[in-house]
Parts: structure tokens; C-alpha cells; sequence
């Protein structure tokens, strides 16, 4: 069959084929090449500039080994290599930033997941017509014949693109039953995370910590069946290897992705992105799909630089912009470590973080009812105090944990011991295995809180932080 292959720093060849190329070359699919992969650690990572398009290329070549090793149908395998390569296409710009700031406030609870689905159902037949248009004949033939063997029928291009973008959704409807073909994607040892891991790690510069032997991994997957439906299972024998790349992404998130600098970067760029919601009118951008094509990381950074809304919300956004491009961040003043056996930290961690906000201001306090303050520090000091919730910013970003066995019994993904014919959940094999409970259920939280001045001079006098 026609294809063609793209270069690539970490697969070396990527093979696209008819379909493929044509989801390629949609403006859903390109944009992406304007979306960083990494957002805010770009300016802690120099190298780390590559994009979203890029990483999408490699999950659906990753997707395509795990495939051809797992199903033996044609039209399953170029669909599941579909579905990953636009996995990524509801982000918006700054990616993960976007989810938080825009994203929830308008309504997409699951954020660019929900609205991945929206941009598939609604723009990818017609965006797939649109390009398929502009092809030659010779290409324009193997997209049909890759069509016809996709759908296992011979079928109208119209109806055909149509019934593709439903069976793409469908794979990610998976992730509600744990599905083999998500969790082929988007599950805890999916497509989707090896490449970001492998790539991240190698632009990033810090490629001693890239997961090693994933190609076992793929290698040694399988179906089995439990309760009467197909789950994925890996083969006892690469259990260190599974180790090996949940420890990966334990260093990159500790190291990378949740760096105090990085995040500082990240907790800017939230905030600009919340004024933008405003003063570039967003949600009508998430209303009308061919509007949303068009934002990119460096469209909301221009848009709002030109801007001419002169309220405060306009004002304050292109000082944070001036800001971030000028690399003058928030500056990290605090960072404790929380880890509560049996709590949900993710509501435990905001509140600790308030209260070590809080701690900070009384300390202020008291060295003002002392008067052993200095009278040119006497003015700032009480204007912190009376507008923590503007000198103060508290992050509390993704725990950290190196295996957490619920995670695996959620997406439905187990291990085979091909010994005694069994499907052990990795609690069961953890349970077995003492070795390696040291590597479970420690779940770390990362407190931090930011100043959104450089006031750590003043704090550090007056012994302000706790």
C-alpha cells in the first residue's frame, strides 16, 4: 500500500499511510504544530521546543507496534493508529494550561479530552473531504482503497469519513470500560505516555531518565480474557520493565514537568489565560470550531499584546505577557512535601496550602505589632498583608508516585503469568511479590507558593516563612 514516512529524533521512521496522511494534513491535525509540548518548561529547557504534532506522530507510531502485536484486523489496526494520532487534538493553546483556565470554566469537565470529541464528530469528516479534494489522483485512489479496507466495504467517501470519526470516538469511549484499544493509547503504560516520556526526556536534555526496553513492552502485551471480555495484560516477565518506565515518569514529573521554575512559567500562563477569556472572548472561540483552529500558543500572546481593551483586565493580561516573554516569573518562596496515607490530597493540599499562605502573613503581622520594622519596609509590608490573594499564588500540582496499583485495576490492564494460566491485577503481584511494595502507594504531593513579586528579600528579613 502507498505510504510515506516522516523522520523522526526518537522512532527514526514514522510510516503514515493513505488515511493517515490525510488526517494529517486537516487543519485539526496541523495546528498542532503550533501547540509546545512542554508549555511552561521551555523556559527552564531550551531544547524542549518540540510540539504537539510531532508527539501525536509518535504516539501513532507506538499505537501501530501495540496494535499489529495485539489484533489481527486491518480496519481495527489503522483505527486504533487513528484514534492516536489525533489523541491530542482538543488541546488549546499552552495545552494543559488551557484545560485548567478555560476549558472548566466553560464547561468541559474531562477539558480537551470532551473536547476532542466535539473537533472529531463535528470538523474531522468534513476537514478529511476538504483536503481530500485537493489531492491527485493517485492519492486520492489509495485513500479510497485504505478507506474500503478500513470499513471492510467499498462505501462513499462522504459516509465513509463520517463512519470513521464515530469509530474513533468509540475507542475513546473505551476509557469508561478500560477498553484494549484505549488503554493501547491512552492507558497507564499506553502509546501516548511512552512516546511523551521518550521524547520529553530526550529535547528536555535529561535523557538518563527515558524508559528503557519499551520495545518489550509492546512485545510482551496480549489479550486475555476475564469476566468474559478482552482485557490488556503484559507478561509477567517485564514487570521490571514496566518499573522501569513508571520510574521514568516519576523523574520526569519530579525533575521536568513540575520543576519549580517550570511551573511558575505554567501558573503565569493560567493567568493569562484567564484574562484572555474576557478580553479575546473565548467561549464564542469554542463555539464557532473554525475559530478554535486557529489559536495557537503564539495567536493568544500577539492577540493580546495588540489588543486595545483598556480595562483592567486587558491592562493586567499584557503585563503578564511582557512578563512571561521577558522570562521575569513568579518566584517560588515555599515548597513542602505532603504525603497523608488514606486522604484525598488533592483537597488537603489546597488547604494546606492557605494555611502556609496564612502562616506567612502573620508572621508579617507580628513583626509589625513588634516595630522592629523598618520605615521605608513599613508600607509594603502592610500591603501584603492586606492583599495576600494578590503577592500569593499556592500550587499543588499532580502527585507524585512511582507505581499505584488503583491505577492499573481502574483502566482495566493486568499481568499474565503464563505458568498457571492467571490474570493477577498488579496489587495481587505486588501482595506476592514483596520486592517491590516499597515502590507502592507512596504518593507524594508537591505544596508550593509562589510571590507574584520579587518581595523574598523582605520575607527573609523579617523570618516571614515558616
Amino acid at each position: 500500500m502507498f505510504r510515506k514516512v516522516s523522520r523522526d529524533p526518537i522512532h527514526f521512521e514514522i510510516h503514515l499511510y493513505p488515511l493517515e496522511i490525510l488526517v494529517t494534513d486537516t487543519r485539526i491535525m496541523q495546528r498542532l504544530r503550533f501547540l509546545s509540548q512542554l508549555a511552561g518548561a521551555t523556559v527552564v529547557y531550551p531544547g524542549a521546543t518540540h510540539t504537539r504534532f510531532a508527539h501525536s506522530l509518535g504516539t501513532m507510531h507506538l499505537a501501530g507496534v501495540y496494535a499489529k502485536n495485539l489484533f489481527s484486523e486491518p480496519g481495527k489496526i489503522r483505527i486504533v493508529r487513528l484514534a492516536s494520532l489525533l489523541h491530542d487534538a482538543g488541546h488549546g493553546p499552552f495545552s494543559h494550561q488551557f484545560d485548567d483556565a478555560v476549558y472548566k470554566r466553560y464547561g468541559y469537565k474531562d477539558g480537551h479530552d470532551e473536547f476532542r470529541k466535539r473537533l472529531v464528530l463535528e470538523k474531522l469528516p468534513e476537514e478529511m473531504l476538504r483536503v481530500y479534494e485537493c489531492y491527485n489522483e493517485r492519492m486520492k485512489s489509495a485513500i479510497e482503497e485504505d478507506l474500503e479496507l478500513t470499513l471492510g466495504r467499498e462505501i462513499s467517501l462522504e459516509e465513509g469519513f463520517k463512519i470513521l470519526a464515530e469509530k474513533i470516538v468509540e475507542v475513546f469511549e473505551g476509557e469508561k470500560t478500560g477498553s484494549v484499544e484505549f488503554n493501547v493509547i491512552q492507558g497507564p503504560l499506553g502509546a501516548d505516555r511512552l512516546d511523551f516520556l521518550l521524547r520529553d526526556s530526550y529535547h528536555s536534555g535529561v535523557g538518563h531518565f527515558a524508559p528503557m526496553n519499551v520495545d518489550r513492552i509492546l512485545r510482551y502485551s496480549l489479550v486475555k480474557q476475564k469476566d468474559g471480555k478482552p482485557i490488556l495484560c503484559y507478561h509477567v516477565k517485564v514487570v521490571d520493565n514496566i518499573y522501569s518506565v513508571l520510574f521514568s515518569r516519576f523523574m520526569m514529573y519530579k525533575n521536568v514537568y513540575f520543576h519549580k521554575t517550570a511551573r511558575a512559567a505554567d501558573l503565569m500562563i493560567q493567568e493569562i489565560l484567564r484574562y484572555a477569556c474576557d478580553v479575546l472572548d473565548l467561549k464564542e472561540r469554542l463555539n464557532n470550531l473554525d475559530e478554535f483552529l486557529k489559536l495557537t500558543d503564539h495567536s493568544i500572546l500577539v492577540e493580546l499584546e495588540r489588543c486595545t481593551d483598556d480595562s483592567w483586565e486587558g491592562r493586567e493580561a499584557k503585563k503578564l505577557v511582557e512578563r512571561f516573554k521577558a522570562r521575569d516569573l513568579w518566584k517560588m518562596v515555599l515548597e513542602r512535601p505532603l504525603t497523608m496515607p488514606g486522604k484525598d490530597l488533592s483537597t488537603v493540599s489546597e488547604l494546606y496550602g492557605r494555611r502556609l499562605v496564612d502562616a506567612i502573613v502573620e508572621n508579617l503581622e507580628e513583626a509589625l505589632r513588634s516595630g522592629n520594622v523598618r520605615d521605608e519596609d513599613l508600607e509594603k509590608i502592610r500591603d501584603i498583608c492586606s492583599h495576600k490573594e494578590r503577592y500569593f499564588k499556592i500550587d499543588t500540582p499532580y502527585r507524585l508516585t512511582i507505581l499505584h496499583p488503583e491505577e492499573f485495576v481502574q483502566s482495566n490492564v493486568f499481568l499474565y503469568d503464563p505458568t498457571s494460566d492467571d490474570t493477577l491485577s498488579f496489587e495481587d503481584y505486588v501482595r506476592k511479590n514483596p520486592t517491590y511494595q516499597a515502590f507502592s502507594n507512596n504518593i507524594l504531593q508537591i505544596v508550593r507558593v509562589y510571590v507574584t513579586e520579587d518581595i523574598r528579600e523582605l520575607l527573609y528579613r523579617y523570618r516571614a516563612i515558616p
